[in-house]
């Protein structure tokens, strides 16, 4: 990587830590806001940097796919890291499924009690906890996705027949063109 996209990086992960002091501080929906968006800048920045790092390494993986041959330890540690590198940290590091499944289960059990009255506050008591239940199955379904993929990744590595290996070869290179993935 070079030194001006270390810098780059820095300064926008220091923006990012700013930004989160101020959201916390002030808690409003304009500080949460430019928070959202200053995350979302710096996951594309590292997303491209990722990208330009991994690039060479990633095009001599592919070419042993396409020759059919063994691929080393550094051409499937590269291929991991492109395709599921981001999925295989998130779910290392995520610690609060089981705490979303208690919420949720929370959240079922007065929605279900809630949804047999029809009064004024029974019902805005229902749809604050079925916004707060519409937040949380988002995470919980993003978190088994995550880990899906990770499954399917590590069968089509230790499957790599023909097909997979136009497989492989066809989503890395998409991923290395795309500005978004």
């Amino acid at each position: 990587m070079t030194h001006l996209a270390e810098t780059e990086l820095t300064l926008a992960a220091d923006d990012v830590e700013a930004q989160a002091g101020l959201a916390l501080q002030r808690r409003t929906p304009e500080a949460f806001e430019t928070l959202e968006l200053r995350v979302n800048r710096l996951a594309s920045l590292v997303r491209e940097t990722e990208q330009s790092v991994l690039r060479p390494a990633a095009r001599a993986a592919i070419r042993a796919l396409e020759s059919g041959r063994p691929l080393t330890a550094e051409d499937e540690r590269v291929l991991r890291t492109i395709i599921v590198g981001d999925a295989e940290q998130y779910v290392a590091i995520e610690n609060n499924f089981d705490d979303w499944t208690a919420e949720l289960q929370r959240l079922l059990r007065e929605i279900t009690r809630l949804a047999q009255s029809t009064d004024g506050l029974a019902l805005a008591s229902l749809r604050g906890l079925l916004r707060d239940a519409q937040r949380l199955v988002p995470a919980m379904r993003a978190y088994a996705e995550d880990k899906r993929r990770l499954e399917q990744f590590q069968r089509a590595m230790t499957q790599l027949d023909d097909a997979n290996r136009m497989l492989l070869i066809q989503l890395v290179r998409e991923m290395l063109d795309s500005p978004t993935r």
